[in-house]
C-alpha cells in the first residue's frame, strides 16, 4: 500500500450489482430478516412487559432464561438446534433458520424496551384506569405510544443481527443461502474485490438502518413534546416573562 493512495473505481459496485449470485443472497437475507425483526420486537414486547410488571419470582426467573444466548456460545446453541431438528426428523431451512435468529436477538430486544418501560411514569396508567379506561386501552393509549421507539429500535437489531450472522447459518440453513453464507463461501475461495463493495455497501446499510431509526425516535419524541399540553402555571409564566 502507498500514498497518497490512488486508484479509486466504482468499477467493483458495478460488477456487484451485475453479480446474481450476491443479488439472490440479498434478497434471501432480506426475506429471513423481516420476520426475525418484527417477531423479535413483538416477543421483545411481550418480555418487557413481564420483566416489568410481574411477581419477582417471575421476572428473576425470565431475565435467566433471556441470559442463556449471551452465556452460550452461538456454535453451541447451533449445534444443539440442529441436533434436535435431526431427532425429530425436521429439515432444516428458512424456518429453522429464522426461528434460531430470533432466540438469539430476544434478549436484545427485550433489554431495549424493558430499559424505556422502567422509565414509564405508572401513574399515567392507574389514572386511565381510574377514569374506567381497560387495560388493553391504557396500554394501546397510553403505554405503546410512549415506547413505540423503542419497539422500532428493536425491530432494528433484529434485521441487523439477521443480516450479520453467520454462524447460526453455518449449521441450521440447510440449502437456504442467505448472503453471509455466499460471502463466507466467496471468501474461501478468492479475495474478490467484488467482497470488499459488498462489505461497504452493507456497512452503509446497516448505518442507514440505524440512522432513520434514531431520527424517527426524535422525530417523534420532538412532535410529542410540541403537541403536549402546557400546564397554566408554566403558561401564566411565560406570558409574565
Amino acid at each position: 500500500m502507498a500514498f497518497p493512495l490512488s486508484g479509486f473505481t466504482l468499477e467493483w459496485y458495478r460488477s456487484l450489482a451485475a453479480n446474481t449470485k450476491f443479488q439472490a443472497g440479498f434478497v434471501t437475507s432480506f426475506l429471513v430478516a423481516q420476520p426475525v425483526g418484527i417477531l423479535s420486537a413483538a416477543l421483545g414486547l411481550g418480555g418487557a412487559l413481564v420483566l416489568v410488571s410481574a411477581r419477582r419470582a417471575v421476572r428473576l426467573g425470565l431475565a435467566a432464561l433471556l441470559m442463556v444466548p449471551f452465556l452460550v456460545p452461538k456454535t453451541v446453541l447451533s449445534i444443539a438446534q440442529a441436533m434436535v431438528l435431526a431427532r425429530f426428523g425436521l429439515d432444516r431451512g428458512a424456518g429453522t433458520l429464522i426461528a434460531a435468529q430470533i432466540i438469539v436477538s430476544v434478549p436484545f430486544t427485550t433489554a431495549i424496551i424493558a430499559s424505556v418501560l422502567a422509565r414509564l411514569d405508572p401513574r399515567l396508567e392507574e389514572a386511565a384506569r381510574d377514569l374506567g379506561a381497560t387495560p388493553w386501552a391504557c396500554f394501546r393509549r397510553i403505554t405503546y405510544p410512549q415506547i413505540k421507539p423503542a419497539v422500532s429500535a428493536a425491530y432494528s437489531v433484529g434485521v441487523i443481527l439477521s443480516l450479520a450472522d453467520l454462524t447460526i447459518g453455518l449449521y441450521l440453513a440447510g440449502r437456504t443461502q442467505p448472503l453471509s453464507l455466499i460471502v463466507a463461501s466467496e471468501f474461501r475461495r478468492e479475495l474478490s474485490p467484488d467482497l470488499n463493495a459488498m462489505q461497504v455497501s452493507v456497512l452503509v446499510l446497516t448505518a442507514v438502518i440505524v440512522v432513520l431509526t434514531e431520527g424517527y425516535g426524535r422525530l417523534r419524541t420532538a412532535r410529542r413534546r410540541r403537541t403536549a399540553p402546557r400546564s397554566p402555571s408554566l403558561a401564566r409564566t411565560e406570558r409574565v416573562a
